[in-house]
C-alpha cells in the first residue's frame, strides 16, 4: 500500500476520506469496521463507482471474514491481501 492514514475520530476520518475520494489515482480504499461506521454518511453522499471503499475487520474480527474479503478484493481489483494468522 502506497498511502495510508491513521485516524482517531470521526472528523479525522471524514477529512481523510474526502481527500482520498477526490484523488483520481486511488481506486481502492480500505477502512476498518469502526471507521466505516464513522464515514457511512459521507459515503452515502458520494455516489461514484470508484474508488471502491471496503470495510475490513479489526484484529478482534473473525479470520473467516478476512479470508472472504481477501478473496473478494483479489477477484474484483486484482490485489492480493496478505493477512497474518
Amino acid at each position: 500500500m502506497k498511502r495510508s492514514k491513521y485516524v482517531r475520530d470521526r472528523a479525522e476520518a471524514e477529512r481523510a476520506l474526502s481527500q482520498f475520494l477526490s484523488d483520481s489515482s486511488i481506486s481502492l480504499i480500505m477502512v476498518t469496521e469502526p471507521v466505516m461506521e464513522w464515514v457511512q454518511p459521507l459515503l452515502a453522499k458520494h455516489r461514484k463507482e470508484y474508488p471502491l471503499v471496503v470495510s475490513i475487520p479489526t484484529k478482534k474480527g473473525s479470520m473467516g471474514a478476512v479470508d472472504t474479503l481477501a478473496q473478494l478484493v483479489k477477484r474484483t481489483v486484482g490485489v492480493e491481501l496478505k493477512v497474518g494468522k
